[in-house]
């Protein structure tokens, strides 16, 4: 069985159990036989995209809701069981806090940089804005065009299409989140 078989098969015994229907009622309001959503139930049968259309029409449910795998409502992050991305030398290190996902409009970044280095932006295509939080050290923030210091418990925000480099002068290691955002506007 598929990803997209499992995924149907969890979502609709899920969607059904929350609308307090049985396979019987499901059946007359989907026109798929009992015996056929009771094998989708159980991922024993790989559904048609007609099926799956009768279904959704007759429960009256998003096409996606029943394709996507259903996201939990809290989620605890374990940051040090993320991957880490580094630069060859180990002068600075990226962990994906929260990835792209279609389902937001934003990703978040931890960012490590040592004493002495700096990291280009990692842009993301389509990103607009980033929200850059120093929580250790003293960012210097280089554009083009100009240079910004940040310090520890301060923020900064900026265009993300403009070229920039996380520099740390300091001391000890620079901490940062940045927040990426897909938005229409870079907002305040």
């Amino acid at each position: 069985m598929n990803q997209l078989d499992k995924n149907i098969a969890v979502n609709l015994k899920r969607i059904r159990k929350s609308k307090n229907m049985s396979l019987d009622m499901m059946a007359e309001k989907t026109g798929v036989s009992k015996s056929m959503l009771g094998q989708i139930e159980r991922g024993e049968s790989n559904p048609t995209v007609a099926t799956i259309a009768k279904i959704v029409e007759g429960i009256r449910v998003p096409f996606e809701e029943l394709i996507y795998p259903k996201t939990d409502s809290v989620v605890i992050i374990d940051n040090e069981k993320l991957p880490v991305y580094k630069e060859e030398e180990g002068s600075y290190q990226v962990r994906s806090i929260f990835p792209y996902d279609r389902h937001r409009n934003f990703e978040v970044y931890e960012t490590k940089i040592e004493p002495g280095e700096r990291c280009e932006s990692f842009l993301t295509e389509g990103s607009v804005c980033e929200y850059i939080m120093v929580l250790q050290g003293k960012l210097t923030l280089e554009t083009k065009d100009e240079i910004y210091e940040v310090d520890a418990n301060h923020a900064i925000k900026i265009e993300a299409g403009r070229s920039h480099y996380y520099r740390n002068k300091g001391t000890e290691e620079l901490v940062l989140n940045i927040f990426v955002a897909f938005e229409t506007v870079c907002i305040k």
